[in-house]
């Protein structure tokens, strides 16, 4: 039993919390739809799971989207949760934009660029 607790532990990441990438994968979504009540409700329960993590950085990046009083401040401080975001091990895809120099985190497939409204579609997979 102890070798296959072990194993577990070893096998499955630290921290790796699949709740996490779900609100940030709605704060992104509503980043899309242009929608700044969205960005700041989803954020916040982000923060709040963050914090319940014991992730100090996230939570604090999280809260300062959610506080954002536009979607300008909110794009920008989502670039710096996004950093912490995809530090974490488990996480979804990582995607970049040249013209915003930003990344962020989203499922495989159509890209969906958070950070440039007139731009939704620009970014790539990066190679991992």
């Amino acid at each position: 039993m102890k070798k296959l607790l072990l194993l577990l532990a070893l096998t499955v990441p630290m921290y790796a919390n699949p709740a996490l990438f779900k609100k940030y994968e709605a704060v992104r979504q509503a980043l899309l739809k242009n929608s700044l009540k969205d960005v700041q409700k989803t954020a916040a329960a982000l923060a709040s799971d963050a914090q319940k993590a014991k992730l100090r950085t996230v939570t604090e990046f999280a809260q300062s989207v959610a506080l954002a009083k536009n979607l300008d401040d909110a794009r920008r401080s989502f670039a710096a949760l996004s950093d912490e975001m995809i530090k974490l091990p488990g996480r979804p895809a990582v995607y970049y934009c040249d013209m915003a120099r930003r990344s962020w985190l989203q499922p495989k497939g159509k890209v969906g660029n958070p950070y440039e409204p007139a731009m939704q579609s620009c970014g790539t997979l990066n190679a991992e």
